[in-house]
């Protein structure tokens, strides 16, 4: 993995002891008469092993990053530092000694920097504390027990010019992040491949040493590089940080092609699509543009491919800081309820089932949970309800034969007063009957149920009758038809002529709740044969006002809309 580590050279601070009982430290000797820390590990015989590697790893400032410095050199410096130095005969210490030749820069980081600190600190005292290590990771020190890092410190504060050194009976484990941990496991290789298309490494200007320039370009003699993954902004997690604490839900392979095959049929594309789009100017002069593109088959696979994987990913972190309820991270299977990176709420039973009975894995960041199986639910993740706000013009591709205003509306209650926007349109003349076409952006190819939810014309104090039609692609021409949307027999808002009308407001529904605006199922179970999210494509609905002249006295003209809203079904 890209892991990148910047360091910072200090200064030489002096060393302060306030209390010391070990007799490898005197407090009163000169720190020139002490071994440099790189003096006091290779004089010592139990420690070849450890002192081999450090005299053979260069310290790097980034991945590809490499000084000519080496760790021997380092430790020779006048820098303060700290070091637990593993003692020979640990079978961790030889497995990294045979890393030297092939990936020195893992040796470097997770056993060199794993056993290093930047300052000096003595093994004195009752209390433990977290300690920051050399590659960010952190560790338990534990000086009531002679412990760091759950290893036992058998030599302690051998005071150096540089430094401390302390000796352990054992190597320090070092504990991958989540980004890490994926990377390596190979049952999670599926998940690990979409990631890294994210990966990239970026040159850091600030950081980085300028050098002379030649012929107008400015040179580098010391360049440093950052890995970035642009999906971890995407999820709102940064799996490689090592600030933060995670549970994540990791999907092994198997749980991977299942996962793929339920959220690939939301991101069914075609190859070509035609659409004519209508805008309204000022005056009301229509104009009409046509929309059409044909994909590329490698451009299908594309989209398809990056939709229903990131379908999966989206919703995997939840981020321990941020729950509102309390949160177990090593049992988060127990949580009520819990919320992802994402934004998404899960609710019981499904928490439990999403982390399933997967085994807690503690990482320097959090937790791992390796899943066999996908629960998650399209309905709760990638293709939850959507909610249109009409008020906002964006929303809107054209209107007719009205002109557009939001007003507010407002109910006055015995103990509040109930407000919201809604968007007015009120017919250019009084004969006119207004329409108006929303945009539906980013439907998937799935089944939905689609509401208009209107308020009551408390001003005419009539109810409005109205048609619905929707214009999508079918899938199996370019271009768009139309549908008539028609109210079932037993609808209660079925008008006359297969129109829609809505009802008066306030009311008490059928489970007691005031509702201040109607709902009006005007499509239910409608599929969508294909998709159009995340391209410039879109279904419209258009509402068109039905009244006739005998009407008037009964229904108003004016439509007062507050929102259209998608519901998705599985």
């Amino acid at each position: 993995m890209k892991r990148i580590f910047k360091h910072t050279m200090v200064l030489a601070l002096a060393l302060i002891v306030l209390s010391c009982s070990d007799d490898h430290f005197d407090i009163n000797s000169s720190v020139a008469d002490r071994p440099t820390l790189w003096e006091a590990i290779s004089n010592n015989a139990e420690l070849s092993d450890f002192a081999d590697i450090l005299d053979n790893v260069y310290y790097s400032k980034s991945e590809g990053s490499q000084t000519k410095v080496k760790y021997s050199e380092l430790l020779s410096h006048d820098q303060n530092f700290t070091v637990w130095a593993p003692k020979n005969n640990d079978t961790i210490l030889a497995k990294y000694k045979s890393m030297l030749a092939t990936d020195p820069y893992t040796v470097e980081k997770e056993l060199v920097q794993n056993h290093i600190v930047r300052y000096s600190k003595i093994m004195n005292g009752s209390e433990s504390e977290v300690l920051d290590l050399f590659n960010s990771k952190t560790a338990l020190f534990d000086p009531a027990n002679m412990q760091m890092g759950a290893k036992n410190v058998s030599d302690a504060n051998i005071g150096c010019s540089n430094g401390i050194l302390h000796v352990l009976d054992g190597v320090i484990e070092y504990k991958p992040n989540l980004y890490e941990y994926i990377s390596k496991d190979t049952t999670l290789s599926e998940l690990n491949s979409f990631l890294k298309e994210y990966e990239m490494l970026r040159f850091d200007e600030a950081n980085s040493t300028q050098g002379p320039t030649v012929n107008g370009n400015i040179t580098w003699v010391d360049s440093v590089v950052n890995m970035t993954n642009d999906y971890f902004s995407m999820m709102d997690a940064y799996l490689n940080k090592e600030d933060s604490i995670y549970a994540m839900v990791l999907p092994n392979n198997n749980a991977w092609e299942d996962a793929i095959g339920i959220t690939s049929k939301y991101f069914k594309y075609m190859k070509t699509y035609n659409q004519k789009v209508v805008t309204v100017n000022s005056e009301g002069d229509e104009t009409t543009t046509p929309l059409d593109k044909t994909f590329t088959d490698e451009e299908l696979d594309s989209m398809s491919n990056l939709f229903s994987k990131s379908a999966i990913c989206q919703n995997l972190v939840f981020n321990a800081k941020y729950q509102a309820k309390p949160f177990n991270i090593d049992k988060p299977a127990d949580c009520d309820s819990l919320v992802s990176t994402n934004g998404r709420v899960f609710e019981q039973p499904q928490v439990a089932q999403i982390f399933g009975d997967a085994v807690p894995v503690e990482l320097s960041n959090g937790y791992a949970y390796v899943v066999d199986t996908f629960a998650y639910r399209g309905i709760d993740t990638w293709a939850k309800k959507r909610d249109l706000e009409a008020e906002m013009s964006s929303n809107i591709e054209s209107n007719v034969r009205c002109n557009m205003a939001n007003t507010q509306c407002s109910f006055v209650m015995p103990d509040t007063v109930v407000k919201y926007t809604v968007a007015r349109a009120v017919q250019t003349t009084p004969t006119a009957n207004p329409e108006i076409t929303f945009k539906l952006p980013n439907i998937m190819s799935c089944k939905y149920d689609i509401y208009v939810v209107m308020a009551y014309n408390t001003n005419a104090n009539m109810s409005t009758k109205f048609k619905a039609t929707l214009t999508y692609h079918e899938g199996k021409r370019s271009t768009q038809s139309n549908a008539t949307l028609k109210p079932e027999a037993d609808d209660i808002h079925k008008g006359a002529s297969n129109t829609y009308v809505n009802l008066p407001c306030p009311y008490v529904d059928d489970n007691g709740v005031t509702q201040y605006v109607d709902s009006i199922c005007v499509a239910r179970d409608f599929e969508f044969p294909v998709a159009y999210y995340g391209t410039d494509f879109y279904p419209t609905l258009k509402l068109s006002v039905n009244v006739t002249s005998k009407e008037i006295s009964t229904y108003t003209r004016e439509m007062w809309i507050d929102q259209i809203v998608l519901v998705a079904k599985e």
